[in-house]
């Protein structure tokens, strides 16, 4: 059992990453959230989850890399939920872990239908097998600024104007910090909103 992997990084691809250890270059697919944030030269020391597929009479295997062990443990439970393997999960991971978590554990499947390859069907299905796991490693969704009154309030401006819940309180711990405690729910509104045209 390979448990993580340490070297430099070679170059990157849309999802995959090439690490350099000695003499040898490794192969490891990354979800996107992460692959963003790595670059060529960088030197890395990186969880790895190893899975053996078998394609056609031969068995080939595939090493996923995280940016922490907690981020493996989401992706082996996401990947337990039927009819999403692994290729798949490293295609829906888009986002980070944390956010699509909270995004299970609120049952908000407007967030979850945003992600690659995952329609409403599989997002009631990763819903119904996960929601109580990712509650557990991960808490209720709303935290700090977006579980307050003003928080609250903005949110539900929010989901009016068709944002979704997780994305929501992302956008509003953002303005908040950004304008300061004494925020007014329409200016954090009116930030939150300006930061998403951003993305």
């Amino acid at each position: 059992m390979i448990d993580s992997i340490r070297g430099s990084v070679e170059k990157t691809t849309d999802s995959t990453i090439y690490i350099r250890i000695g003499p040898v270059v490794v192969c490891i697919l990354v979800p996107g959230y992460f692959i963003r944030s790595v670059s060529a030269g960088q030197e890395v020391d990186i969880p790895v989850y190893l899975h053996l597929q078998m394609e056609g009479n031969r068995i080939v295997p595939l090493i996923v890399g995280f940016p922490e062990v907690r981020d493996r443990k989401f992706f082996e439970r996401f990947i337990s939920v039927s009819g999403v393997g692994v290729k798949a999960a490293v295609k829906a991971l888009e986002k980070p872990p944390h956010r699509i978590a909270a995004a299970i554990a609120s049952e908000d499947f407007d967030y979850l239908t945003t992600l690659p390859g995952i329609g409403m069907k599989r997002a009631r299905q990763i819903v119904a097998g996960l929601q109580e796991q990712m509650k557990k490693m991960y808490g209720e969704a709303s935290s700090g600024r977006a579980a307050s009154g003003v928080g609250v309030e903005a949110k539900a401006v929010l989901r009016q104007l068709g944002v979704p819940v997780t994305e929501s309180d992302e956008l509003i711990e953002t303005a908040c910090g950004e304008l300061g405690e004494e925020a007014r729910t329409s200016d954090i509104v009116k930030r939150a909103m300006r930061n998403r045209s951003r993305q």
